[in-house]
């Protein structure tokens, strides 16, 4: 398809998941490659408004509330009125969501881009299908997904590469909890990341990050650290509290995306679950050991990774429930043992 001309006023809905938005951010480079002169507006999630800070390839960002799922009433109407009055020519709807379509549909969007989803087909003018092999669905990297939003429409794609950016201002935050902590110095940072707003099917146990950096402790003169969302400080608190081995819990000290990205970037190695902050490091080449048990991975895995996906041998794998609802063997099943050799093997190679 041949890449439309004279377009001067471009507007994005971004994802909304912490890990989805950072799996975007090839697909927000290539928009502004293709189209350099355009005007381009973000649309995306407040509570992750600072992961995006920085980036060179937007000229406005509209936050929405977080703590709505949408506009209601009046207050939506005026925003529609807003948006049309800025006369978009191009929309890009990264969310499957009939209501992120219906919103470009209404803000009278020219031509709007996104996937055969949630029964919105008659609200885009340009639609795309999901991939299928043999008649049956076939999950796709999200980075890919996003960027054939791009390419249906004659985008060229210069790189697949996920990137991020820091302020002064983040690292100099970074800085003072390094020296509030005794981290500046020549050890190794390791950072276990124990959260996922996702649900609980995908976290793995307190005791289990807790024998696990214990045992890397035992082998690897290096600092420990958890980081979490405000909102995971008692799943913090636990895994120090099971820990044998001196662990820093920075809990209290990281509360926003920005801070968490610079903290990342100098880690060593991240250990996680499958959540937002895998991604993070992914961008930044960090080694990362990633925990998996109830989504396929073929949604998350990037050839540019520098990491270990560890999942269990159990018949229940990928079933995408946001809890489980027997006995979470995905994630119990996977051992300390396992996971800390994975961990020193990167750390050995890596620093």
């Amino acid at each position: 398809m041949i890449k439309p001309t004279k377009v001067n006023n471009i507007i994005i809905r971004s994802p909304n998941w912490v890990g989805d938005v950072v799996m975007a951010t090839p697909a927000f480079r290539c928009i502004r490659e293709n189209f350099p002169q355009a005007k381009i507006t973000i649309i995306l999630k407040s509570y992750v408004q600072r992961l995006i800070e920085g980036a060179p390839w937007f000229d406005a960002v509209i936050p929405l509330d977080s703590k709505e799922q949408h506009l209601k009433g009046m207050q939506y109407i005026s925003f529609i009125k807003e948006l049309r009055a800025k006369k978009y020519d191009l929309g890009f709807l990264f969310p499957n969501s009939f209501s992120s379509a219906l919103m470009f549909w209404l803000a009278g969007v020219k031509r709007r881009i996104g996937y055969k989803r949630d029964a919105r087909s008659w609200l885009l003018t340009d639609t795309l299908g999901r991939l299928y092999e043999n008649g049956h669905f076939c999950p796709t990297y999200m980075a890919d997904y996003y960027l054939h939003l791009c390419t249906e429409i004659g985008c060229k794609v210069r790189s697949k590469e996920l990137e991020l950016f820091l302020s002064q201002e983040c690292q100099h935050r970074v800085d003072e909890i390094c020296e509030k902590f005794k981290l500046k110095n020549d050890l190794p940072l390791i950072l276990l990341n124990p959260g996922a707003a996702y649900g609980s099917s995908k976290c793995w146990t307190p005791e289990g990050f807790a024998e696990t950096a214990d045992l890397i402790k035992k082998q690897s003169d290096c600092n420990i650290a958890i980081v979490c969302a405000p909102q995971e400080i008692k799943l913090a608190r636990d895994i120090e509290h099971a820990a044998k081995s001196k662990l820093i819990n920075l809990g209290n000290e990281i509360k926003s995306l920005d801070v968490l990205k610079a903290i990342i970037k100098r880690c060593a190695l991240l250990i996680t679950v499958d959540s937002g902050p895998r991604h993070i490091a992914v961008a930044f080449k960090r080694p990362v050991v990633t925990l998996m048990g109830p989504n396929d991975p073929r949604y998350t895995d990037s050839p540019a990774e520098i990491g270990q996906v560890i999942r269990a041998d159990v018949d229940c794998l990928a079933c995408h429930r946001k809890v489980c609802p027997k006995d979470h063997r995905c994630m119990t099943a996977i051992k300390p043992e396992r996971v800390a050799k994975v961990g020193l093997d990167f750390i050995n190679k890596y620093t």
